[in-house]
């Protein structure tokens, strides 16, 4: 069978996109959890998104047989990555707000990269440990100068919450690798994301008895609530899994600094906010730091076709 050579420029520039893409989860979720309580939200959400994989593995009949110990794994990850984690990141962007969740999600690049080292037992080339503490710097001047002109009284829950979030997500997100030659990235995502909705079902049914508030949801929230479901919990999240088979955690983590420059960018151009020098030398950092660390180093996996 032939292959070809992975074309190391369409696969940067689709993680770009996908980070630019999910720029705009944390606002919508804002609009559904000012409407319903964050738990009947993250049981919602993944249920749909569960339910679409789910769906999609029927209709192609590519479900593959997991053993016992890979599904309970998966569904201990899901439970954790999608469940405890959202209650996490979603709680931090209640407290603080979307513009304080946009420069906390800084935090993201350099708590998943190392966890990927970490984990995974990934060689950074060195070029790698030079880009990074660039990207990591660019953050902490685009957030010190977004702060400027905005307000240093970051609630420090809030931040809290993030930060659990994230922490959460990056083990899920490298642990989830090691499942790639055994199970599809669909099936992998059903599994986990039906089990973090299952016990949020359970959990609201026992504990939090919230189902009666999705009443509450107006049109606006319903469909910012599907968008989310269908745009990021399933095609975001598939593109994501099919790009880890193509490039090293650590370094597809740098594009997470997309989060914060998006922000900043449409901060500037949709809402009019102020733009500091800090804030464009902090965006051309962030910009050295991902062509640093992901130009020099050719990804030449093979592809079948």
């Amino acid at each position: 069978m032939k292959r070809l050579q992975a074309n190391p420029h369409y696969l940067l520039v689709i993680a770009a996109i996908l980070q630019i893409v999910w720029r705009f989860v944390p606002s919508a979720s804002k609009m559904v959890i000012d409407e319903i309580p964050v738990e009947l939200y993250i049981a919602v959400r993944w249920s749909i998104s569960g339910a679409i994989f789910a769906l999609y593995l029927f209709i192609t009949k590519s479900w593959r047989r997991m053993s016992l110990k890979d599904f309970a794994v998966v569904s201990f990850l899901g439970i954790c990555g999608y469940g405890l984690a959202s209650v996490g990141t979603l709680y931090g962007l209640k407290t603080g707000g979307v513009t304080n969740f946009a420069l906390l999600s800084a935090l993201g690049p350099a708590i998943t990269s190392v966890i990927a080292i970490w984990i995974l037992k990934e060689r950074p080339e060195r070029i790698f440990l030079f880009a990074l503490p660039i990207s990591i710097l660019g953050l902490l001047l685009l957030v010190f100068g977004k702060y400027q002109v905005s307000s240093f009284d970051v609630a420090g829950l809030s931040a809290a919450f993030i930060v659990f979030g994230y922490i959460l997500e990056a083990f899920v997100f490298v642990f989830s690798k090691k499942f790639k030659a055994r199970v599809s990235a669909a099936q992998y995502l059903a599994v986990a994301q039906i089990s973090a909705a299952s016990i949020t079902w359970l959990l609201q049914l026992t504990s939090f008895h919230q189902v009666h508030q999705l009443q509450d949801l107006s049109f606006k929230g319903v469909w910012a609530a599907i968008f989310v479901s269908v745009v990021a919990c399933v095609l975001c999240y598939a593109v994501l899994y099919w790009l880890l088979k193509h490039m090293d955690g650590h370094r597809l983590a740098l594009f997470d600094a997309f989060h914060a420059l998006s922000a900043t960018l449409f901060g500037y151009f949709i809402f009019h906010e102020n733009l500091r020098p800090l804030m464009l030398v902090g965006g051309a950092l962030i910009l050295l730091g991902l062509v640093t660390g992901n130009w020099p180093k050719k990804i030449t996996e093979e592809i079948p076709v």
